[in-house]
């Protein structure tokens, strides 16, 4: 026996509304992952520049350690987008069946836990790629008025 129309709905709203505190969660956690990797790269510099009196040793671990929290904010900017795709296929997938409930092209089968990886949802998120982009310049720039300040 199929559930009713209502109960389709109540139960497709909230698997909607716990898609969307994902999707908000994942968007905070980028935030959060870029600005607390930026401002660990000025502390850790700071800090080693600050314990060394020539600088030399200090400005070549900076460069390493600023190399290296770039590459973690691009792995984990790249791999929290990826998590963001996918929470927004299934999102996606979930308004087109509650679009569809009660019309000739609903499926005949209730799931609301259906593949969504074939699909492309409507909201792509391209704003986020400022982020780590502005983040790695600012990164960039100090550790290039690092190295010829102290070079």
């Amino acid at each position: 026996m199929k559930p009713s129309i209502e109960v389709r709905a109540v139960f497709l709203k909230t698997l909607m509304l716990e898609d969307r505190q994902e999707i908000r969660a994942i968007r905070s956690t980028i935030y959060n992952v870029v600005t607390w990797l930026s401002a660990a790269s000025f502390a850790i510099t700071s800090f080693l520049l600050g314990q060394s009196p020539k600088g030399q040793q200090a400005t070549l671990l900076s460069l390493v350690t600023d190399g290296l929290i770039a590459l973690l904010l691009w792995v984990l900017f790249l791999r929290l987008r990826r998590d963001l795709y996918s929470a927004r296929q299934c999102l996606f997938l979930r308004q087109n069946l509650i679009k569809s409930l009660g019309t000739e092209s609903e499926p005949e089968v209730f799931n609301p836990f259906l593949d969504a990886r074939a699909l492309t949802p409507d909201v792509t998120d391209l704003e986020l790629w400022w982020l780590p982009i502005l983040a790695t310049a600012a990164i960039a720039t100090k550790s290039l008025v690092v190295w010829l300040q102290f070079r």
